[in-house]
Formats: structure tokens, C-alpha cells, sequence
């Protein structure tokens, strides 16, 4: 249990760096707590605490990762904190749209880039939309053409201050698959065309946050204050959308 002075140990999606350090600081400000903050690919945070790395909050980028931990009673039970979308960072020239989406990914000579599945939730989502887009056009290969260039235990870390459009301007790829909230950071570049992944073939991206098992009354301050007016104001204007408070537990 956290003591009432100790930083409040928050470990978080890396998807999240734009939106949890503003929350904390803004929850600093109205309650004078301080906490600490740890981001990374959310099932390596996850792997971490399951080897017995303490917390208090764990913000996850999908709601798996903290189901696993409620399961084994680190923590307790999650809750659908927000929504993400899946969009594609394309170099410009190549005119993706919406409409051309499918017709633009089926051209084997474009190199495609996505985070890691399994270590990253951002790359389960990126390769269940390459399953879907295969299921229209089968025989694609997309999964196998992929490169798997961030958020893995094994990839480098993303170049600092550089967005995430970045595989695309070293020429590395043709397109990126990236989540809205960091892609709209790129969207005045005429460098790239950011476009969001058909309703059909998107999945559904949900956020889950969870308290460890006996979290003390710091967490839980903190975890009502992101799910707070407050909190959901910074979630927006980070790119994020609110989960509905009547959903919000799962």
C-alpha cells in the first residue's frame, strides 16, 4: 500500500505520454500528490509486474493486459478508461484515401510498418486490420510484408522528439500504422497523407486502468481524477476519446 507521501507509482502505454503526463500534472496541482511516471509497450509493463515490479495504476492500451493481472489478483478489476483509433501514415505521393484504402495496401511493393504484436498492443491492433483487409483481398501476405519497427522488446527505441510518422520520412517505409492520438500530431506535415482506417476493417481500440490489488487512497484519488470532467477534458485534447461512464466498467 502506497504511504501518503511516497510518489504514486504509474505505469503506462506508451500511447499515452502526451495525455498522462498533463492528467498528472493537473492532478498534482488540484491535490498537491505527486506520481511517477514509467511508459512503455503495455505488455511489457505488464510482464514487469508480473514479475513482481510494484505499482500502483497500470494504464493499459487495450483491456487484456489488465484483465490478466485482475485474474491473478495483483490487481483489481479494470476499467474502460478510453478509445483510440487505428489510422495509416502514408508518404503523401501516394494519394491514400479512404476510398482507395484497400486498392493502396494491395500493391506489393509498398513496405509496411507496424509496432510489435504481443509485446505492444498498438501491433495487435495493427496486424487484427491486416487480418481484415486480407479477408477482402486474400492472398495479400500483409502480416509477412510488415516490419515490426517499434514498441518490441527487441526494436529500437522510437528517435527522440520525432512523431510517428518518422519510419516514413527515413525512407524505411512506405506507410506507418499508427494510432490517431500520436498520428494527428503529423497532420499539418504535406509530407504525409494521415488517413483513418475504414469503419469495416478498423478494430476497436479500448484503454483499461487498473489499481493494484489493496492500492491505498493516493491511486484511488488518482484514478477518480482521470476519469473525472477534469481528466476527460486532457484525454480529448490529447486525441483520445472518454469511454461512456454508463460502459466505462468491464
Amino acid at each position: 500500500m502506497t504511504e501518503p507521501f511516497s510518489p504514486i507509482r504509474v505505469f503506462a502505454a506508451g500511447s499515452l505520454r502526451h495525455a498522462l503526463p498533463a492528467i498528472i500534472e493537473a492532478f498534482n496541482d488540484e491535490t498537491g500528490l505527486a506520481a511517477s511516471l514509467s511508459l512503455g509497450p503495455a505488455g511489457l509493463l505488464r510482464e514487469r509486474i508480473e514479475a513482481g515490479e510494484p505499482f500502483d495504476l497500470f494504464a493499459s492500451a487495450n483491456m487484456a493486459h489488465p484483465h490478466r493481472l485482475a485474474a491473478t489478483g495483483v490487481a483489481e478489476a479494470p476499467t474502460c478508461f478510453a478509445h483510440n483509433r487505428l489510422c495509416v501514415i502514408a508518404r503523401a505521393e501516394l494519394g491514400l484515401t479512404e476510398a482507395n484504402f484497400l486498392s493502396v495496401l494491395a500493391n506489393p511493393s509498398l513496405r509496411i510498418g507496424t509496432s510489435t504484436p504481443g509485446d505492444d498492443p498498438a501491433g495487435d491492433y495493427a496486424f487484427e486490420m491486416l487480418d481484415r483487409v486480407e479477408a477482402e483481398r486474400p492472398g495479400l501476405g500483409l502480416k509477412q510484408r510488415a516490419r515490426q519497427l517499434v514498441g518490441g522488446r527487441n526494436t529500437p527505441p522510437l528517435p527522440p522528439n520525432r512523431g510517428s510518422g518518422w519510419a516514413v520520412t527515413e525512407g524505411l517505409v512506405d506507410l506507418m500504422v499508427s494510432y490517431w492520438s500520436n498520428a494527428r500530431l503529423s497532420a499539418d506535415d504535406p509530407a504525409f497523407s494521415i488517413v483513418a482506417v475504414p469503419p469495416a476493417l478498423a478494430p476497436a481500440i479500448d484503454y483499461g486502468v487498473a489499481l493494484a490489488a489493496g492500492a491505498g487512497e493516493g491511486p484511488r484519488r488518482l484514478l477518480g481524477f482521470l476519469l473525472s470532467d477534469r481528466g476527460r477534458s486532457i484525454l480529448i485534447a490529447t486525441g483520445f476519446q472518454p469511454a461512456s461512464r454508463d460502459r466505462g466498467l468491464r
